[in-house]
C-alpha cells in the first residue's frame, strides 16, 4: 500500500493495490492524532463498495493505512 495524496481537509488517498483506493482522514485533538476511514456508507449493489467495506472491516488493513495516512499528515502539515 502506498499513499497518493492528501487533500486540503487533511484527507489522505491510499492505494491499497486490490483494484481501488481508500481515503483516510486525519486530524488532531489536542496533543494526539487521530485517524479513521473516510467511507461509512456502502451500497449492498456496488460490487467495490462491498469490496472496500471487507477491506476496512479487516483490522490490520485500518492498522498499516492508519499508520500511513498519519506518517504522512504530520510530514506534510503546514
Amino acid at each position: 500500500m502506498k499513499v497518493i495524496k492528501i487533500d486540503e481537509n487533511g484527507s489522505v488517498l491510499i492505494d491499497t493495490k486490490k483494484g481501488f483506493n481508500v481515503w483516510v482522514d486525519v486530524w488532531e485533538n489536542e496533543n494526539d492524532i487521530l485517524a479513521d476511514w473516510n467511507k461509512y456508507i456502502f451500497f449492498h449493489h456496488c460490487a467495490e463498495d462491498m469490496e472496500i467495506k471487507a477491506f476496512q472491516e479487516n483490522i490490520a488493513n485500518y492498522e498499516i493505512c492508519s499508520g500511513l495516512a498519519i506518517d504522512y499528515y504530520i510530514m506534510n502539515k503546514k
